[in-house]
This record gives C-alpha cells, sequence and structure tokens, in this order.
C-alpha cells in the first residue's frame, strides 16, 4: 500500500450465535484477536463456503493472528462449531459496497 494509512472497521462475533456474516462484499482481514476464551470448539473464517481460516480449539483470550492484508472475493463470514462459546474481534476494510 506503499504507506498510505488504512483505517479498519471492525466486527465483535459472539461465537454462541453461530454463523455471522460480517461482510456481503470483497474485503481484506487485518486480523483477530480473542476478547473471551473459546471453548472446546474450533471457529471458521470463511470466503462464501471456502475456509481460509481455521482458529483452533480452546484458544485463550488474548492470542490473535494479524495479517499484512488477506483478501477475501465474495464474503467475510465467522462460522464456529454448534454450541461454541467466546467472543472474537476481526478487523477488516470492505472493498466496494453494492
Amino acid at each position: 500500500m506503499n504507506g498510505a494509512h488504512r483505517e479498519w472497521q471492525y466486527a465483535v462475533v459472539d461465537l454462541a450465535t453461530n454463523s455471522t456474516t460480517i461482510s456481503l462484499v470483497p474485503c481484506i482481514i487485518k486480523g483477530w484477536y480473542v476478547n473471551t476464551a473459546m471453548s472446546a470448539h474450533e471457529c471458521l473464517i470463511t470466503d462464501d463456503t471456502t475456509t481460509v481460516i481455521r482458529i483452533p480449539a480452546s484458544t485463550p483470550a488474548g492470542d490473535t493472528t494479524d495479517y499484512a492484508g488477506l483478501r477475501f472475493e465474495t464474503s467475510l463470514i465467522v462460522n464456529p462449531d454448534d454450541a461454541a462459546t467466546g467472543e472474537l474481534l476481526v478487523l477488516y476494510d470492505e472493498l466496494e459496497r453494492s
């Protein structure tokens, strides 16, 4: 990005709500942060039906992953296993909006 400053949007996802669609347009993910420890259930972050990121079960609060910019082509969906608990913060930026 040639040193340009980018402001990131965020979504805080309660994993107990099961699948949460954050965006339905192409976007870039900056990273994720576990606000509240995850239960013994893994969490997938998907681009439509394609699993892009797999966060392991029992990931502790404070765990984080930072990406230089991971592009999702169609949508950004947080899809934990059934009966999951915990809270995940996702930093992202939409590339276009219809």
